[in-house]
């Protein structure tokens, strides 16, 4: 289910998500092709899923007692991009879609990949489908579209080709990149604006730059930053996630220009993101093992230095810990959510 930031204030700061696998073990819920291709089945499933963890955290703030639709269109979870591209889909009653890659063997192979003709495409024809089943029952919808970003989306599509392109930088992979930045801005234009004609027409795009820790910072500088600043370069409001630490490529994110919004990885520097994106609204990331692993006392002045490092408060909005399976027990929900609420007083 798609989860929204800043959707727990003002009642905590604490943004705990919970994955597909969570919903299933506890409760039976079901993430299947019908929940992806059944619009408002789907609409339906993540009113109740709010309700399930409000009548379990209720009294942590977390959840909602008698939740509102939220009609989305991420039809094919976070792979609506690699499904543009021609990657078949699968799905899963546990889990989030997941894509078969791309038969490549060279970086011809690669430059043989063609942009999709958005007026053609069926995943594009599914995404109006759903939004005008949508906006007839419910009067509105969210269209935007979790893009990842340019190597988000090759990594996706590509698979382990993706970093070996990297490991032997080519021109056809660098094109690759710079088409799926392209994209990006072609699938809001065409796709998000027409559902959502309020958002700004200069463009509110988030860059998800997930395998960006999985390579050094000349490495990314040389062969994604260019795909990454067209994109920037396009956007008037422009946001931002890195997984993990930051910290060995800020110099590099503050070349894309300025930023409106970053999640800031687990193990960066915060004092250092803020210094460097001193007007920036920041999301903090905590993963759930350094929660466990800390006494309480530890977790909560951990969790307060992050917070009085990206001051000032006003551009802190939530600390988040994501992805909570089936595994994780309530007591580790219950100990973040106290601690985040005793790091904000």
């Amino acid at each position: 289910m798609k989860s929204y930031s800043g959707e727990n204030l003002l009642v905590t700061h604490a943004r705990p998500t919970f994955a597909e696998s969570w919903f299933h073990q506890h409760y039976g819920v079901e993430f299947g092709e019908r929940y992806y291709t059944d619009p408002i089945f789907r609409t339906e499933q993540d009113r109740e899923a709010l309700w399930l963890v409000h009548e379990r955290f209720g009294a942590l703030g977390i959840g909602k007692k008698d939740p509102e639709p939220q009609p989305h269109l991420e039809i094919c979870g976070h792979r609506f991009l690699p499904a543009l591209l021609g990657c078949e889909l699968f799905y899963q009653p546990d889990q989030p879609p997941a894509v078969r890659h791309l038969p490549v063997g060279s970086v011809q192979d690669i430059a043989a990949i063609r942009k999709p003709d958005l007026a053609a495409n069926q995943w594009a024809r599914e995404f109006h489908r759903q939004a005008q089943t949508l906006i007839g029952r419910y009067g509105n919808v969210d269209a935007t579209i979790n893009h990842g970003g340019p190597i988000n989306v090759a990594s996706n599509a590509l698979g382990a080709e993706a970093f070996l392109c990297l490991a032997e930088p080519s021109a056809e992979f660098r094109a690759f990149l710079r088409m799926i930045a392209e994209l990006c801005v072609e699938t809001y234009d065409q796709l998000t604006l027409l559902f959502n004609p309020h958002l700004d027409p200069g463009r509110e795009l988030f860059l998800g730059n997930c395998p960006v820790v999985m390579m050094d910072p000349e490495t990314y500088r040389n062969q994604v930053f260019p795909a990454d600043h067209y994109l920037r370069s396009r956007v008037k409001k422009f946001g931002l996630h890195h997984c993990g630490s930051m910290d060995r490529y800020l110099s590099h994110y503050q070349a894309l220009g300025p930023c409106e919004y970053i999640e800031v990885g687990w193990g960066s520097t915060v004092a250092k993101v803020r210094q460097a994106f001193p007007t920036t609204t920041l999301d903090l990331m905590i993963n759930i093992p350094a929660v466990q692993a800390m006494p309480q006392d530890r977790l909560t002045e951990t969790l307060r230095e992050m917070v009085s490092q990206a001051t000032p408060r006003a551009l802190i909005r939530d600390i988040y810990m994501a992805d909570i399976g089936p595994d994780v027990p309530d007591t580790t929900v219950e100990r973040f959510v106290e601690a985040v609420n005793a790091a904000f007083l």
